[in-house]
């Protein structure tokens, strides 16, 4: 915990951060790039850059790793709430109709003729009109993920409006875990390409990464009062670790659900679902909690610190206005912050080495990192 300097790997000819020691004696890595002390994408994102955690985001599935994506074949109302998160100098289009696409789950606006601010939209009484349609789209057409159908107007940078999806019909549907998310494709397609290679002396770095380590996707629900319930038609969902780590700063390395949340290799002898095709994930904000940080508070005092977005693996919350699904995120202040699952962030890996791994040489430091012995 804090500014630790010496828990510096190198393995695989990339550096690490040791994390922790898991419970069966494996050690658990996170990635921290190509070079010593860099400060390019490369030290937050295997991929070099940032990454959506998933491709879609209107519906509380999309916090899984892995999620249920058998969605009702007609679309799901929500309940009517207020949407704040509008930018008063952007042109959306509203329309005065839809159409639908069961087959991909989206939706194509009609007589789309009419874009300005929302400010001008009241003004001008669109919504006497009938336009009262909106992806918040800036282009009059393409398909949406969701639709939201206006209300009421209340100012310039507030409506009340029904969310529209096709999307998850129960809490536990959305944990059936028959997708996988973006950041676990590329995650295992990156360890695939890189690890399942063998190194230049003809030595195979798997041998090391323990296959029996598992990894926790957090999807419990808050115990606070009012909470959703977790699925589609339920704005105002917060999950477990919410209620942990920013309402109670008690963090947990324990996962509530480890049949369905904690993830684990197809055949492995740990505990899990048994889901992932390489054992690799992300850093739980627990994790990241008992190392230094903290909900929207700087602290730049801490390994983890690193002056890019990343990822965690926990889900934090259902938007207040909206149903879009939000992953907690690393953020460069040095603290953590929910994220809408569609934004860009690095993908920072985390390997677990094997309890019985031996150090070949070094001392922990940046400068001279402990190196693991490969077999000659």
């Amino acid at each position: 915990r804090g500014d630790v300097k010496n828990n510096n790997v190198k393995f695989a000819g990339f550096y690490w951060k040791i994390v922790r020691i898991n419970g069966d004696g494996s050690i658990r890595l996170i990635y921290n790039g190509t070079k010593v002390n860099s400060t390019d994408w490369d030290q937050v994102s295997v991929t070099g850059k940032g990454e959506q955690f998933n491709l879609r985001l209107a519906d509380p599935a999309y916090v899984g790793y892995m999620y249920g994506d058998n969605f009702s074949n007609e679309p799901v109302k929500s309940k009517e709430a207020n949407h704040g998160d509008i930018q008063e100098n952007t042109k959306y289009y509203f329309g005065t109709g839809y159409t639908q696409n069961p087959t991909d789950k989206t939706f194509t606006l009609t007589g789309a003729n009419y874009s300005g601010t929302f400010s001008e939209w009241n003004t001008a009484g669109k919504l006497e009109e009938g336009y009262k349609y909106t992806c918040k789209s800036t282009t009059p057409d393409g398909a949406c993920q969701f639709l939201m159908e206006i209300t009421k107007f209340n100012n310039a940078t507030s409506v009340n409006t029904y969310f529209w999806t096709y999307g998850s019909t129960s809490y536990e549907a959305t944990k059936e875990d028959t997708a996988n998310s973006n950041a676990k494709t590329q995650l295992e397609n990156w360890y695939k390409n890189t690890f399942s290679i063998k190194n230049e002396n003809g030595i195979n770095i798997t041998n090391y990464v323990s296959n029996n380590a598992t990894f926790c996707n957090d999807r419990s629900l808050s115990i606070q009062e009012g909470n959703g319930d977790g699925y589609t038609t339920a704005p105002n969902t917060y999950y477990g670790a919410w209620y942990r780590n920013v309402n109670n700063k008690s963090a947990s390395l324990v996962c509530p659900d480890a049949e369905q949340d904690l993830f684990s290799v197809r055949g492995s002898e740990g505990k899990g679902n048994q889901k992932l095709e390489k054992p690799i994930g992300l850093i739980t904000i627990d994790e990241i909690a008992l190392a230094g940080g903290l909900y929207d508070t700087k602290n730049e005092r801490y390994y983890l610190y690193a002056e890019h977005f990343f990822w965690t693996m926990t889900a934090a919350n259902i938007g207040t206005y909206n149903v879009f699904a939000n992953e907690f995120a690393y953020v460069p202040t040095g603290s953590f912050h929910e994220y809408g699952v569609t934004s860009t962030s690095g993908l920072r890996a985390v390997i677990n080495l094997k309890k019985d791994v031996l150090v070949k040489n070094g001392n922990g430091t940046m400068d001279d990192p402990y190196t693991v012995k490969l077999a000659s």
